[in-house]
């Protein structure tokens, strides 16, 4: 047995023996570390992200209010512009537009002619549309009671012609 125990109590050849460190017992601080600076750092971060927040928070409600206020006037300007278009389509309507070429005192014409624009043919035999005779004015004749005298500014009343009624 002591055989067996002699190889394990002798260090083995090809292993380094190692030296251990020595521990020793460091010293305590002396101050602890102050507390005043940590908790004022804490306080103004949490300071700046509150206020950081408040101003996120009011531009995001400015900017809602303007999206309410700029939303309200697109549609009210859409209203007026289908108004209008409405309004441009009446006043474009060929009969409209007839009654209002008649009013300046335009024609028709019988023979139109056209202009093909690909070549610039004039089709057709033009000729010049031809204006109804003017019809006659009122004559604006007072009758008066044989002795009575006209005053300025009293009303005047026509004197009826007699017509002569065809059957």
């Amino acid at each position: 047995m002591s055989q067996l125990l002699a190889p394990a109590s002798r260090p083995h050849p090809s292993r380094p023996t190692a030296v251990r460190p020595r521990l020793t017992v460091v010293p305590p601080l002396r101050a602890p570390a102050p507390k005043a600076p940590f908790v004022l750092l804490v306080g103004a971060l949490l300071t700046a992200g509150l206020g950081g927040l408040l101003f996120l928070h009011t531009a995001i409600a400015e900017d809602s209010f303007r999206l309410h206020d700029l939303t309200t006037r697109s549609a009210v300007l859409t209203d007026r512009e289908q108004a209008l278009e409405q309004e441009i389509a009446a006043l474009a309507a060929p009969q409209r537009l007839a009654a209002r070429a008649k009013t300046l005192g335009m024609v028709r014409s019988e023979n139109p002619a056209f202009i093909r624009t690909s070549d610039g043919r004039i089709l057709g035999k033009p000729k010049a549309g031809v204006a109804p005779p003017p019809k006659p004015k009122p004559t604006t004749t007072a009758t008066t009671a044989p002795g009575a005298k006209a005053t300025p500014g009293a009303k005047v009343t026509p004197t009826p012609t007699p017509t002569k009624v065809r059957r």
